[in-house]
Formats: structure tokens, C-alpha cells, sequence
């Protein structure tokens, strides 16, 4: 179940407009942003406010076949995690779990969990994300590429937490966790008698008129079908159903709507105390599930979501009673997400640009022509017969083409291409490969990268890269007089001294603090961006 966050350091700014007011206002948003996109996705959205609902459907019109049907169900990917919360938000007022147990509390007699001497995993660390738990379950074997957690079972979701070597404290930092989530799903099952469907239908969907919300037993909405981001159909995702909280719910826009208004505060009482609980801060940026972020002032709470053939966003802003909620049925993971639109449909002026197909650069094709180290691969990147081609080592072949936001992308998969920006003829150093909602950084081989300097006096202590993700680091440097911050795959954005050892990123609202040892050594630094802080240490 992967996922697309707001990205850190995004290099989007954002003015204020009017919350659309009718669906027509919907759809030209969605017109601006989809219309002739390469993904040829077709996109669901209402905006929600108290006693209104605006909604529209669009096509990027760029594929052979046709939209879904106005009442089909999407696979609505990690959105499904903060259903889940909602049950252990259930379970806590019943006074038969705590944020503070540790979760092996709630598996099977003798489960190994990992644990750091007498600290635990809580429940609090999965739905925060900061068990320190691994994306994926060591050791799973992927048997259909296509439908990845098919053949994943309870066992061996048991048998994985076996082989986990914990490499930081946990509750320290957050990394988003399918594994933590696999682990929780299995939990509440559990407590629930051993039937997550029939728990999330008896608990949440029939109070909340979700008739058609469903994991493996259809309710009467027919599903739509899935696509890649180019176009092209794929198979539905399927998991067992007590791993399903981790995101394999289906549900139509009508059901979605629902669930929204719900969060804001409309529905069943006690049902609502429970939601609102799953909104409030507990650590890293966190609720439960729900991710808390702070857009020009204004409080947030969001979940993205996807799966192999599908996009879904939620993002409600309490304060004012208003929620957005955007299907989509193409993967689009890989391609940002639908940040940009929700953005957009809350009011914030947004530059929506479809992905057009478009022609590389010859400068920028050849630049990126070349050997680099990808992960434990080794990916080769040549020119042959007017195409760009690509193939790691040991796999076949495949065409890299380019569109129109500057990202390359491979024909037949998931995934996407983004250069580092050269300098003036240079080969291309480093670019991102994004891939099933995760993040590769690829060096090309013999590089020999100086280190960033700074001339300025005041500023010279900065300079350096600091690693702020698994995938994400800063870059802190000097180009003709001028402080610049670079983020993996990212353009350089300039940077203005705002106070000791702070700067400031005023083109994207973030701020970059530097902590510094007994020595007065600069040893990380913490992006500040949207009531979200990533903390990174100096990289050697």
C-alpha cells in the first residue's frame, strides 16, 4: 500500500483563492490539472462544506477506454490505515486497549516482537509510524509483481518480526511503516473476534451509511478498473482480509463523502468522538494514522493512498468544516500524488500542469547517458535508435521517455525518472528513481563529488549535505555569492540567514535549524516545513 505525503521541501509556492463553489468550479480544477495528462487517469473529487457538497469527475482523455462508472469502487490504498485507527480509537473507549500497550499485548501467545530492553513497541509507535519497523516485512516474496500481498499471510507477517533488528530507539523518528500497519491490522482483527470486514462494517460503514465500503465482499457497487500511469489496465490487489487495515478497503466517492463528513463532525455521536480522537497530535507530526500539517496557518489532516492501479487523497481542515476527497483510478504514486489537486479544491492557488509526453532535451538526453549505481543495482542508461533506453543488470530492456514536468519515465511499469539538475555541459550526477511509493537515490558510478563549500564567513559553518529521510537529503552550499539549499532530485532554491545558526526557505515556507555539538561543530540539521520537522546528521 504505498503512499505520497506532501513532499518535504516542495518547491511549489502557494497563494491564497477562492474554495470552489459549485461543480463546475470542481471540474475546471480538475480540467487544468488532468486534461491531456500522459496517465490518461480519470479522477473522482468532491469538496465538502457544512451542508454542501460539490463533486465532478475528469478524464485525461489519453487512453483507449473509458471512465468508471459514477457509483464504482476504488481501491483507496493507505486511506484505509486511518479506518483502522478508528478501530483502536473504538477499542481505547471501551477500555480494552491503550495507546501505551505494547502491542504484542494484543497478538498471539508468544509472538516475538522486537523490542530495545524493556521498551516495547506501543500502539501509539505503529500509528505514529515511529516502531522503527521496515517499510515491508523482511523476507516477503513477491510472487505476482502485480498483485504484491496476494499471497501474504498472518503467519508470516508473525514470522517476519522475528528477523527485525531495530536500528534506532523506538519512538524516535518517524518512517512510514506498511510492515507496522500489516502488524496493527492483525491486532484488531484479533479483538475483534478475528474479522477485520465484519468490524469495520458493523463498527464504522453501517453507522456511517457506507453501504457499498467493502475489503473482499462487494456490496453492490461494481469496482472500477485499475490502470499504470500509462494507461494501461491492471489486475486488482488482494490481500487476506485481517491484513487488509493496512490498505485494501474499496469504496465509491458516496461512501468517501461519508466517511468526511463524518471527521468533520457529522454523524453518530460517540462514532465522532472517536474519529476526532484519531485527529489529535501525538507525536512527529502524527494522529493516529492521520498525517497533521500546517498549510499557511491552516490545520491539516491528510492520508494519500495507493495501490498498483489506483490514487485516493483525504484532507480535512477541521477548523473550518471543510474536507476534500480525490479518487483516481491510475497509480499516480509515483507521479506526486494528488497533493497538488487537493491543494487546489482547499483554496490554495496552485500551478496545475498535466504530465504531457514530451521530447527530452537532446542536451539533457545525453547528459544522462551512462553507468549508476541504483540501490544494490547497477542501471545502464544509453541512446539507441533515437530512443533512450535503460536496463539494470540482469533484466530486460526498457524505453525511458520524458514529459512535460522534466521527469523521465520507463514504458510498461510504475515508476519514474528525476534528474538532479546538470550543470552546464555536465553528465547528470545523481537522479531519484521513484518506485511503488518509495525513493532510490542513483550515483552515477566514478563520480568524485566535491564537497559544497561557502565562502561567506558567516555562513561557512553550514555547508555540507545533511541526510534528513532514507532518501531525502539536504544539500547546503554557495553559487555566486547567494546561500542555496538543494533536496534530493530537486532544483536549488535560495536560502536567506534569519537568525543563529537558522535559515530560512521563503519561496516553499520552510526554515532549516543547525544543531551543533560541545565543540561548536555543525553535526544536523531540522527542516521545518508545515508543522513537519525532519531532523538529519551531517553526512562524512
Amino acid at each position: 500500500m504505498t503512499r505520497h505525503l506532501f513532499a518535504a521541501l516542495t518547491c511549489l509556492p502557494m497563494l491564497a483563492m477562492a474554495v470552489p463553489a459549485s461543480d463546475a468550479d470542481v471540474e475546471k480544477l480538475l480540467a487544468d490539472r488532468f486534461d491531456s495528462d500522459r496517465s490518461g487517469a480519470c479522477v473522482q473529487a468532491a469538496v465538502i462544506e457544512p451542508g454542501k457538497v460539490w463533486r465532478a469527475t475528469r478524464c485525461a482523455g489519453t487512453r483507449k477506454d473509458g471512465a468508471p462508472a459514477a457509483g464504482a469502487a476504488f481501491e483507496i490504498g493507505s486511506v484505509t490505515k486511518t479506518m483502522t485507527a478508528a478501530l483502536v480509537a473504538g477499542l481505547i473507549d471501551a477500555g480494552r486497549w491503550s495507546l501505551d500497550d505494547p502491542v504484542a499485548r494484543h497478538l498471539p501467545e508468544g509472538t516475538v516482537v522486537p523490542r530495545q530492553g524493556e521498551r516495547q513497541i506501543l500502539v501509539r509507535d505503529l500509528v505514529t509510524h515511529t516502531s522503527g519497523l521496515p517499510a515491508l516485512p523482511p523476507g516477503l516474496s513477491v510472487i505476482d509483481p502485480a498483485n504484491p500481498y496476494a499471497s501474504l499471510t498472518e503467519a508470516q507477517v508473525l514470522a517476519a518480526l522475528k528477523k527485525v533488528q531495530l536500528t534506532r530507539p523506538i519512538g524516535s523518528q518517524p518512517e512510514y511503516s506498511n510492515f507496522g500497519m500489516l502488524v496493527l491490522s492483525m491486532a484488531v482483527a484479533r479483538s475483534h473476534g478475528g474479522d477485520l470486514e465484519g468490524a469495520l462494517r458493523e463498527q464504522l460503514f453501517k453507522p456511517l451509511g457506507m453501504n457499498t465500503a467493502y475489503i473482499a465482499k462487494p456490496l453492490g457497487a461494481a469496482p472500477a478498473m485499475g490502470h499504470l500511469p500509462d494507461g494501461t489496465p491492471t489486475p486488482a490487489w488482494t490481500i487476506a482480509t485481517n491484513l487488509a487495515g493496512v490498505g485494501m478497503v474499496k469504496a465509491t466517492l458516496d461512501d468517501m463523502v461519508r466517511y468526511a463528513r463524518a471527521q468533520l463532525g457529522d454523524g453518530p455521536a460517540a462514532l465522532v468522538a472517536q474519529l476526532r480522537r484519531t485527529q489529535q497530535p501525538l507525536a512527529h507530526g502524527f494522529g493516529m494514522n492521520w498525517v497533521l500539517h500546517k498549510r499557511q496557518g491552516r490545520d491539516m489532516a491528510l492520508h494519500e493512498g495507493g495501490t498498483g492501479g489506483f490514487s485516493s487523497l483525504v484532507v480535512l481542515e477541521p477548523a473550518a468544516k471543510r474536507a476534500v476527497v480525490v479518487l483516481a483510478d491510475t497509480a499516480l504514486t509515483d507521479l506526486g500524488g494528488l497533493g497538488d489537486i487537493g491543494l487546489a479544491l482547499l483554496g490554495n492557488e496552485m500551478p496545475l500542469q498535466p504530465r504531457r509526453a514530451v521530447e527530452a532535451p537532446a542536451a539533457l538526453r545525453q547528459a544522462l547517458v551512462g553507468d549508476y549505481e541504483l540501490g544494490p543495482m547497477r542501471l545502464k542508461i544509453w541512446e539507441a535508435d533515437g530512443k533512450l533506453m535503460a536496463q539494470a543488470a540482469g533484466q530486460g530492456a526498457f524505453e525511458l521517455r520524458h514529459d512535460s514536468r522534466g521527469d523521465f519515465y520507463p514504458l510498461g511499469l510504475s515508476a519514474l525518472l528525476r534528474p538532479e539538475p546538470p550543470e552546464m555541459d555536465k553528465p547528470v550526477a545523481r537522479f531519484m528513481w521513484h518506485q511503488m511509493g518509495g525513493q532510490t537515490q542513483a550515483r552515477r558510478v566514478g563520480l568524485v563529488e566535491s564537497p559544497p563549500t561557502i565562502t561567506n564567513a558567516a555562513w561557512r559553518d553550514w555547508a555540507g549535505e545533511f541526510q534528513l529521510a532514507p532518501q531525502f537529503s539536504l544539500k547546503v552550499f554557495e553559487r555566486d555569492g547567494q546561500l542555496m539549499v538543494q533536496g534530493s532530485g530537486q532544483p536549488a532554491i535560495a536560502a536567506e540567514v534569519e537568525g543563529k545558526d537558522r535559515i530560512a526557505i521563503k519561496a516553499v515556507g520552510a526554515v532549516v535549524e543547525f544543531e551543533r555539538n560541545t565543540d561548536g561543530q555543525v553535526i544536523a540539521a531540522v527542516l521545518l516545513q508545515g508543522g513537519q520537522r525532519l531532523r538529519g546528521a551531517r553526512k562524512p
